[in-house]
């Protein structure tokens, strides 16, 4: 009688062998230690992903400021004039 085999078993991945499959005793486990230039990249590749998937505008907000301009009271003096302030504010 004949038993197959289940799976490949890797040694790589036996815990606590080393290349032969023997056992290995009073060895430190492996690590591993990310350079700071590494880690700043993960973080900047992180927030560029959650960038990319918001959408690219506010579509309700669009909507209502849309409105807004359509809107012929909307554009008078006190607004014009509130804008320019505020323009000037931070050109100066």
């Amino acid at each position: 009688m004949m038993i197959d085999k289940i799976g490949f078993v890797n040694p790589l991945f036996l815990e606590g062998a080393n290349r032969n499959g023997q056992a290995s005793k009073g060895r430190d486990a492996d690590s591993i230690r990310l350079s700071q230039e590494a880690l700043e990249r993960s973080e900047l590749y992180q927030a560029t992903e959650i960038v990319n998937s918001a959408p690219d505008s506010r579509v309700d907000l669009v909507a209502e400021i849309k409105s807004q301009i359509n809107d012929p009271s909307f554009l008078n003096d006190a607004a014009l004039d509130a804008t320019v302030e505020k323009i000037l504010a931070v050109l100066l």
